[in-house]
């Protein structure tokens, strides 16, 4: 039996930011494998939390990103079952 690994990150790139707003990447690894993508969402660089990958508070741009990061990382788990 192989044990295959795989972990999905979420992040701000901060080199990228624009009039205080920065995108938010993501990256999938699968065995060593890893993959970049945009997940072409932005946000302030001053909600993020990069130890829970989401944004902090209860702002309407913090609600509705989370919940967008959300879908992501089901349609990601969805498409490597």
């Amino acid at each position: 039996m192989v044990r295959s690994t795989f972990k999905v990150l979420f992040y701000v790139n901060g080199s990228k930011g624009k009039n205080g707003i920065v995108p938010i990447m993501g990256r999938v690894t699968i065995n060593g494998t890893v993959a970049q993508f945009s997940c072409k969402l932005s946000c302030t660089p001053g909600l993020w939390n990069p130890r829970e990958s989401r944004l902090n508070g209860k702002s309407r741009e913090a609600v509705e990103t989370n919940a967008k990061i959300d879908k992501l990382l089901l349609d990601i788990n969805a498409a490597f079952d």
